[in-house]
């Protein structure tokens, strides 16, 4: 789905995409459904906050030695395409009676100030269709439109600053929208997937139909979580708790292992958040009559043993993301990005496909 396109897009053009997180930028550049040019850098803390760019001059020096360090040579490209964070876009799929298209129009106004904590006047605002994968719960006749909206403050922000710099910004969309399109692929069957996002500071959660994102929510369990567990455990620093991690993972958990035993609490409840989210989706939004798949990505995806145990609890297999189907690719078309670290550019490699 499309969302603030400032202009009618040729998408033959040359887009990248730009991932900002408070503590890295990533960049990618896809043609022909291969990734051509790649690149990220780690920021120092206070850039960046909670999605918004505070310091930008310090944001400039960044963004300038991320372009200028890109592999396997630099990007030329002065066209982007951005992703906004959960925190700032607003995912909401609303049932509305058959109408024409421009009485939907004026309708989804009359919606977004009904759902979506701020004025009319205050946000930005895109919609699409997407009856047409809901026909298992569609037997009313109204019409399921998705609504994704963010604050115009935020995306003001972006575009001046960008611009600034000497990008043009070609179109902005969720963060969620890019994850879902990187990691299924859009000539899926129309089955219901929900991606678990485990981040540094958060997990997040995803049901998509196709590729098509209709419900996103997030709980505060993260890979911080994990590392102060461990941290606590064994009375060491964090930076040696996250050695272990990266190392040993979850630890052994069918059998007795000191390392599981720090985080099990944790991953208790992450399993027990994942179940009451698939049944608020399920039997409150009922979207879909099921969950056909669960997929894993996020910095703890690669943890040893973590998909496993996810398997075991859920009680259904959780399978690790992998951006080769939303590329419609094979591992030859990411050669360039070592495979255990392909999952970190999710979002960048999302938004570089928008419109391919």
């Amino acid at each position: 789905m499309g969302f603030l396109n400032k202009k009618i897009i040729d998408f033959k053009d040359d887009v990248s995409g730009l991932s900002i997180e408070d503590d890295i930028l990533r960049i990618v550049r896809i043609e022909d459904r291969k990734i051509k040019n790649y690149g990220s850098i780690n920021i120092p803390k206070g850039i960046v906050a909670d999605g918004e760019i505070i310091n930008k001059d310090e944001f400039f020096k960044a963004l300038d030695k991320l372009i200028k360090s890109t592999k396997p040579k630099k990007i030329k490209t002065k066209k982007i395409r951005l992703a906004l964070s959960e925190s700032k876009s607003f995912l909401r799929l609303i049932s509305m009676p058959a109408m024409s298209e421009k009485e939907i129009s004026e309708a989804i106004k009359w919606e977004i100030e009904a759902n979506i904590p701020l004025s009319l006047d205050q946000v930005y605002y895109d919609w699409q269709l997407v009856g047409n994968i809901f026909d298992n719960n569609n037997n009313d006749g109204d019409m399921k439109v998705l609504v994704l909206a963010t604050a115009k403050k935020v995306v003001n922000q972006y575009l001046e600053i960008l611009e600034e710099f000497g990008l043009e910004v070609i179109g902005i969309e969720s963060e969620t929208t890019a994850i879902a399109r990187s990691l299924i692929s859009e000539q899926s069957a129309p089955k219901t997937s929900l991606i678990v996002n485990i981040d540094k500071n958060k997990t997040s959660f995803i049901f998509a139909i196709k590729n098509i994102p209709c419900f996103a929510s997030s709980v505060p369990i993260s890979e911080k979580n994990i590392i102060g567990a461990i941290a606590k455990k064994f009375n060491i620093s964090d930076q040696k708790a996250q050695e272990i991690e990266e190392k040993d993972g979850v630890g052994l958990f069918f059998e007795d292992d000191a390392l599981f035993d720090a985080i099990d609490p944790i991953l208790k409840g992450l399993v027990e958040e994942i179940k009451r989210t698939i049944d608020f989706y399920l039997d409150g939004l009922k979207y879909s009559s099921s969950v056909d798949r669960v997929i894993i990505c996020g910095k703890m995806s690669k943890a040893k043993g973590l998909i496993p145990y996810l398997s075991k609890n859920l009680g259904m297999e959780a399978t690790e993301g992998d951006v080769r189907e939303g590329m419609l690719s094979s591992i030859k078309d990411v050669p360039m990005i070592k495979k255990d670290n392909v999952i970190d550019y999710i979002v960048a490699i999302g938004l570089a496909l928008g419109g391919k």
